[in-house]
């Protein structure tokens, strides 16, 4: 064995056991009870306390869309993911220019090979004007392609070059026609544009310019009917659909409701179970996000459908903002960048609030953080579980740990947080990829660039 990981309590698909783990190829190779491996690994880790879990896979993340400095970020941030127990980032198309064709694919492909502390893969975008590069898209390894329902800007179009416009309803199943032709799989975000766009101008329109008007400006009316509409068209296309951070709980039970006729996944974060429209409310320009925070009664019912089980993945929507570009919110709540930072808190504060704090089993945890995404990008079973021959990808945590969100503290450029103060239960410590230590107690264990690439197409018994 090349890494022995014992005394600690896996987490395993079937159940949390006491095991060793031996590693051998960057692979999990062996798991045995308690001292029935071999001793004579190169390296032993003593995990005695700890809880091994597989890392997580985070479905949703923007590294490289809301600055300007795209290298810095994917270098520290995905070391800041590592931290959080992140082992796979998988990208969304928004960069300069987006990922929309195989060119611009292929050159974001490049800064996260050259960068990425963690293992990587990679939405392409939807524009409307694309469809003839969605089939190469496929090819070079996009695992999902991506949607927008709505836009920033009243006219549907992109509001900067990084981003994506609003696709209309009939380039939307144009586009589920092809990729349901290669079996890909889309992801939308899921809000109407008129309900939104009129909900804004007229909250502007009084004059208002603090954060609870945010919230007013993002009705939960508009998440529901955009859902609605996107199940039909899956459902009559065929097509493979993935909603996109739901935080709405009526929505999760249309999309619940709609599974024995339609292939539809879908994910919350973190934020959505945690924060609220009063919390957007005292925090301000850091809670500015989209879909906006719910309100206390929505937060608690979509927590139903995560304890029943309902829930596919749990994501962060990674959004680097610099503080600079939420500072002008504290003025005008519609200056702030729309979007939290989170990859290093994601999966750490979801298991405060869910394993710790509301008994979610830690299967679960491990499910929805690891497993599911896993599943739903094609990664699995290479990735998102403990199990022999899978890649070696673990997160340890002290399940004990009581730690305090500090953003300053944060690698990358976002270094604020909406969970600033709060307290955290669990904390990762050890964080493996592929069988090699990336980070040990918040220290960079690997070089920049150590991550891999990532398709759905990979075939794990053909890897050496």
């Amino acid at each position: 064995m090349d890494t022995l990981i014992t005394g600690g309590q896996a987490v395993t698909e079937a159940g949390v056991i006491a095991a060793d783990l031996g590693i051998r190829g960057g692979r999990i190779a062996a798991i045995a009870a308690p001292g029935a491996l071999s001793s004579s690994a190169s390296e032993v880790v003593d995990a005695a306390g700890l809880l091994v879990l597989p890392g997580a896979v985070d479905l949703h993340t923007h590294f490289t869309g809301s600055h300007d400095r795209p290298l810095d970020e994917v270098r520290e941030g995905t070391l800041g993911a590592a931290i959080g127990g992140i082992t796979t980032v998988v990208e969304m198309p928004h960069s300069a220019p987006p990922a929309t064709t195989l060119e611009a694919f292929r050159r974001k492909q490049a800064l996260f090979a050259s960068a990425s502390a963690v293992d990587f893969a990679l939405w392409a975008g939807l524009d409307g004007r694309n469809l003839e590069e969605l089939p190469a898209l496929n090819a070079a390894g996009a695992v999902a392609f991506k949607a927008f329902l709505t836009s920033g800007d009243p006219s549907g179009a992109a509001t900067d070059e990084k981003g994506l416009p609003r696709l209309g309803d009939a380039d939307l199943v144009r586009a589920m026609d092809v990729i349901r032709g290669f079996d890909g799989l889309i992801g939308v975000h899921a809000e109407n544009h008129e309900l939104l766009t009129a909900a804004r101008l007229e909250q502007q329109a009084q004059g208002r310019r603090d954060a609870r008007a945010h919230a007013a400006a993002g009705p939960e009316l508009a998440e529901i009917e955009a859902v609605s509409r996107l199940l039909v068209f899956a459902g009559r296309t065929g097509v493979r659909l993935h909603v996109v951070h739901v935080s709405s709980a009526a929505a999760a039970g249309l999309i619940r409701a709609a599974r024995d006729g339609v292939r539809v996944t879908f994910e919350t974060c973190p934020h959505y179970l945690i924060l609220d429209e009063d919390d957007l409310a005292r925090i301000g320009a850091d809670a500015r996000c989209g879909p906006p925070l719910r309100p206390r009664t929505t937060v608690e019912a979509l927590w139903t459908h995560v304890l029943d089980g309902a829930v596919d993945a749990i994501a962060s929507d990674h959004c680097p903002y610099r503080p600079e570009q939420k500072r002008v919110g504290d003025a005008s709540i519609w200056e702030a960048g729309m979007g939290l930072t989170g990859i290093e808190t994601s999966a750490p504060m979801a298991f405060s609030e869910g394993v710790k704090r509301r008994g979610l089993s830690v299967v679960e945890f491990a499910r929805m953080t690891a497993t599911g995404p896993a599943k739903i990008a094609g990664l699995y079973p290479r990735k998102g579980a403990i199990r022999v021959g899978a890649d070696a990808d673990l997160a340890l945590y002290d399940p004990t740990a009581e730690w305090q969100v500090r953003g300053s503290e944060f690698h990358g450029l976002g270094t604020w947080s909406a969970f600033e103060g709060m307290t955290c239960t669990g904390r990762v410590v050890r964080t493996l990829v592929r069988g090699r230590t990336v980070q040990h107690d918040r220290r960079r264990m690997a070089e920049p660039g150590f991550g891999r690439f990532l398709t759905r197409f990979d075939d794990i018994e053909a890897r050496s």
